[in-house]
């Protein structure tokens, strides 16, 4: 059974005689580590944190107005 199966595969593994030697190489240039550029460092983390904190300062806001005019002192 199984040389049913490698008889088919050993016919596309034929040899293709003298194969030539390339008259140049090629190699493959090793992978350099780019360095981040500042922006994506320092530029945008800092943006992000003021941006939090802008929406945090809001909404404290938001909620001191609320309950400045919610709850009233009622003098009788």
């Amino acid at each position: 059974m199984l040389s049913v199966f490698i008889l088919p595969v050993m016919a596309f593994a034929d040899d293709h005689g003298d194969v030539p030697v390339p008259a140049i190489v090629i190699e493959d240039a090793p992978e350099q580590v780019e360095d981040i550029d500042w922006t994506y460092r320092f530029l945008i983390p800092t943006t992000v944190a003021i941006a939090t904190l802008v929406i945090l300062g809001n909404v404290v806001q938001y909620f001191r107005q609320v309950t400045r005019k919610r709850y009233k002192v009622i003098e009788k």
